[in-house]
């Protein structure tokens, strides 16, 4: 089913290096790092000061195309970068509020997607400093999107990488100077298909599209068919029916699946089908602040499965796949995935309290923490099997209901999952337990 990548990975750190080239994750919100013993994922509230870091060490050019800029020290570093001699150019959308722009210095070239307010959306996140090192990811340049909503960013040194998105700067800019061509300028469906897809840094295979160009669809629905064991998503918005149908294939022929979307009340949303499906979805609707990511993790903890993650500024919406301008890259590295697989964890248990699932009865047992038995009190007698899944959705221990308890006394301590099934297996309740 899977197609098996060699990866020589050289270094359990968070840098991956080699050559002066590495690749740098970083979260903005904690993460658990007791979930994978090969890495420890990065996270920060001071993401702006890293992003205004690589600006003051830009010696040459600065290429930006971001949706929304509401930091007034990012536009300022720009400004000074600007001051010092660094070629600076801006592409962004009317759509965004962009509130720190206007202080942006009025010699720098800026580029702006007409928008309305549902279509024709640069909604891309990504930066190129000296034709060498990108920053990408989902992270938006305002104030609430570095510091309170829930975001990843990645940072890769590499010239063929940084120079395919200059390539794809350079034809909406209809230019590979210093000021746009306004009046050829191309976004979206305008664009054509003329970057490369397939890079190798360090070892590492990387994939790059662009939407709405590069079917980018396509390209997300071949990662999920390509899950053997395990499948995590973390979604902002998801409502493209044709990767929905991928994820419940993928639940189908035996893959752990685990969700956490945003907007699961937009018109057309995947995450009643998801549910009645059988698949673990956490909803972060009516939570403060935005669960703004849009990444998933294959196999993290199969090394010998093709371990990847998709990230970048591309939602699963038809929007994305037909309009609006977006990038997504697919990595292919234990590494990698592992320190996503630390975020995601975290996430998924702090929203513990708000799953949902296929099965509308509630069932009881105590106690919770338990020493080794917990009793059951079961609605009906339709529930027949259960499961015990570790924290990384991995089976521990599965068996038939035969009577009101369930002896757990040779599980070690820590965190588990119960899963009761009912006896179509067509509906499940999962819950936390502990065991002491």
């Amino acid at each position: 089913m899977k197609k098996i990548l060699l990866l020589i990975v050289l270094t359990s750190s968070i840098v991956v290096n080699a050559k002066g080239q590495d690749i740098r994750v970083y979260f903005n919100q904690p993460v658990d790092n007791s979930v994978s013993g090969i890495t420890d994922a990065k996270s920060s509230s001071h993401l702006e000061d890293t992003i205004c870091a690589l600006i003051n060490l830009a010696n040459k050019s600065i290429d930006v195309a971001v949706w929304d800029n509401g930091s007034t020290n990012i536009v300022a570093a720009l400004n000074n970068a600007y001051v010092r001699g660094v070629r600076v150019r801006y592409i962004s959308s009317t759509n965004s509020l962009n509130s720190a722009l206007s202080g942006l210095n009025s010699s720098i070239p800026v580029l702006m997607r007409t928008s309305g307010l549902t279509s024709n959306v640069m909604h891309n996140k990504f930066v190129i400093f000296d034709s060498l090192t990108l920053l990408t990811g989902s992270m938006n340049f305002g104030l609430g999107s570095m510091v309170n909503d829930y975001n990843n960013m990645i940072i890769i040194k590499n010239t063929d990488l940084a120079q395919n998105y200059i390539t794809e700067f350079n034809e909406i800019w209809r230019s590979s100077g210093a000021l746009p061509d306004l009046d050829h300028s191309k976004f979206g469906p305008a664009k054509t298909d003329n970057t490369i897809h397939g890079f190798n840094v360090n070892g590492i295979p990387i994939q790059n599209y662009f939407s709405p160009t590069d079917h980018t669809t396509e390209q997300i629905i071949a990662a999920i068919n390509s899950a053997d064991y395990t499948l995590d998503i973390a979604m902002f918005t998801f409502i493209n029916n044709d990767i929905g149908d991928a994820v419940v294939a993928a639940k189908n022929r035996g893959v752990t699946v685990r969700c956490v979307i945003e907007n699961i009340s937009y018109i057309g949303s995947e995450y009643n089908n998801l549910i009645n499906n059988g698949i673990i979805v956490r909803s972060h609707e009516n939570i403060p602040y935005d669960f703004h990511h849009k990444y998933c993790i294959v196999d993290a903890l199969n090394s010998g499965s093709d371990p990847l993650v998709v990230t970048g500024s591309h939602n699963w919406t038809n929007s994305a796949e037909n309009d609006y301008d977006e990038n997504i890259l697919i990595i292919h590295s234990e590494i990698i995935a592992n320190q996503y697989l630390e975020e995601f964890s975290k996430r998924f248990y702090e929203f513990t309290g708000i799953e949902n699932s296929s099965a509308n009865n509630e069932i009881l047992f105590y106690p919770n923490p338990t020493t080794g038995i917990i009793y059951l009190n079961l609605p009906d007698e339709s529930h027949s099997s259960f499961s015990i899944l570790s924290l990384q959705g991995g089976l521990v221990r599965s068996g038939e209901i035969d009577s009101p308890k369930l002896d757990l006394s040779s599980l070690s301590a820590g965190m588990y999952f119960l899963r009761i099934m009912s006896e179509d297996h067509q509906k499940y309740i999962t819950r936390k337990i502990i065991k002491k």
